[in-house]
């Protein structure tokens, strides 16, 4: 019985800690931004992040709990910055790992995620002047934009966002 009490005792204790674990889940928010993704329950309250750098398993494991195993996982053949694992979430965002390592995003879905401005797939033009200082270029694939570590895409008339990225990204110009 004595052998029980300390186990029982430690038990007991944790609990209050166990049950005040964080998992996240459907609902989640997450919000992509030149640091990596952020994540918030659906109440708003902060959690923990994936910034550059965090591991496939981790940021795979959250973003699944998330919105499920509908992914498709790739792997590029000719990216520019070397061998990358690409991820996306249909309707969502698209990831890029390098070395087991989150590496960048890409948004490229009408309505997915948008950065903490509000910047996404099909914002006007206009509303990429909250990122401060804007450049614009052309290259093989449109007129791209480049706000600070922000990156992306206009439509072939300029007016609206037609992809936003940061980080990484295997893009063929």
């Amino acid at each position: 019985m004595r052998a029980f009490a300390p186990f029982a005792l430690i038990v007991a204790l944790a609990q209050p800690a166990m049950a005040d674990t964080y998992w996240p889940g459907p609902g989640d928010i997450v919000t992509p931004d030149a640091t990596g993704l952020h994540l918030s329950s659906a109440d708003g309250t902060a959690r923990d992040g994936m910034p550059f750098g965090s591991s496939f398993h981790s940021t795979m494991h959250t973003l699944v709990a998330i919105y499920g195993h509908d992914v498709s996982v790739g792997f590029p053949q000719e990216c520019g910055e070397g061998p990358m694992v690409s991820v996306s979430i249909p309707g969502q965002i698209d990831l890029m790992f390098q070395d087991d390592r989150l590496a960048g995003w890409m948004l490229i879905d009408d309505g997915a995620l948008r950065t903490p401005t509000g910047l996404g797939v099909g914002s006007p033009r206009g509303a990429l002047a909250i990122e401060g200082a804007v450049s614009f270029y052309e290259t093989g694939i449109g007129t791209e934009f480049g706000a600070g570590d922000l990156f992306g895409l206009l439509s072939e008339g300029g007016e609206a966002v037609r992809a936003v990225w940061s980080g990484a990204a295997c893009i063929f110009r």
